[in-house]
C-alpha cells in the first residue's frame, strides 16, 4: 500500500483523535479536515491501494513540528509527504516579530528545507505536496491585515519556492480563494446569508468552514494526480 501523510497544524489536525492507544478507533483518526474527503474518495475509489495517515497537530509552528519530526514523520516511513503549514508563528497577526520580520522568515525558510531534507535522505524517491498556507481579512487578522498579510505573503513564496526547489508539488490556495469569495458573495448576499463572504469560507480568517475544507480536498486531488 502507499502510505500517505499529512502534517501540519489545525487546519490539518481537524480535531483527529490523537492517543497511539486508540488508534484502533477507526471513526476518529483522519478528523474532520480536508484530510477526510481526500481519505474517503482516494479509500472509495481504490480501494487498498492507500494508507492515508494524518499528524496534524493544532498550534504547530515549523519549530514544533521538527520537536516530533521523528516519530510523527520519518518513523511514518511515507510514500507521500503533504504539509499544510505557515498561518502559525505570526505573533498577533499584526506582522511583526520579537526576533525581526527577515529573521523570522530566513528562520522559516532554513527549518521547512530541513525537515523536507531529513526526509528525503530517509527516502530518495519521496514524493513531496506542499500546500499553500491563505488567510483573509476577517477573524484574527482583520484589525492588523495591512501589515499582516504583505509578511505572510513572502511566507508563501516561500513555501513555494521549496516546493520547486525539492521538486515537488505546490498546491496554490490564496488566490483560488480570494476568487471564490469575489465569485460567491454575491450569491450569499442574494440568499440573505448575512454573513462576511470571507467567513462563510474562512470563519475567523485563519480555520476553514466546511465548504472551505471541501475545497482545499478538491485542490489536492486534481494537483497530485500525476503522482497518484
Amino acid at each position: 500500500m502507499i502510505r500517505i501523510l499529512f502534517q501540519g497544524d489545525s487546519i490539518t489536525d481537524g480535531n483527529r483523535l490523537k492517543p497511539v492507544e486508540s488508534r484502533w478507533d477507526l471513526n476518529h483518526q483522519i478528523g474532520h479536515s480536508y484530510v477526510y474527503p481526500i481519505a474517503g474518495k482516494l479509500g472509495y475509489l481504490y480501494p487498498g491501494k492507500y494508507t492515508v495517515i494524518n499528524r496534524g497537530v493544532s498550534g504547530d509552528t515549523v519549530e514544533r513540528i521538527a520537536a516530533r519530526w521523528e516519530t510523527d514523520t520519518l518513523a511514518e516511513h511515507p510514500d507521500i509527504l503533504s504539509i499544510l503549514l505557515g498561518i502559525n508563528g505570526n505573533g498577533r497577526f499584526d506582522g511583526t516579530y520579537p526576533e525581526g520580520t527577515e529573521e523570522h522568515l530566513r528562520a522559516f525558510d532554513e527549518q521547512y528545507r530541513a525537515l523536507l531534507g531529513s526526509a528525503r535522505k530517509q527516502n530518495p524517491d519521496l514524493k513531496l505536496i506542499l500546500i499553500e498556507p491563505f488567510t483573509l481579512p476577517c477573524g484574527h487578522p482583520e484589525p492588523y491585515y495591512d501589515r499582516f498579510y504583505p509578511v505572510f505573503r513572502r511566507k508563501q513564496d516561500i513555501i513555494r519556492r521549496i516546493a520547486e526547489d525539492f521538486d515537488g508539488i505546490f498546491v496554490p490556495i490564496q488566490n483560488d480563494l480570494e476568487d471564490l469569495v469575489r465569485k460567491t458573495a454575491p450569491v450569499l448576499t442574494e440568499r440573505g446569508c448575512g454573513t462576511d463572504p470571507n467567513a462563510y469560507w474562512l470563519w475567523d480568517g485563519v480555520h476553514p468552514t466546511e465548504p472551505l475544507h471541501w475545497f482545499i480536498a478538491e485542490k489536492w486531488l486534481a494537483a497530485a494526480a500525476g503522482i497518484l
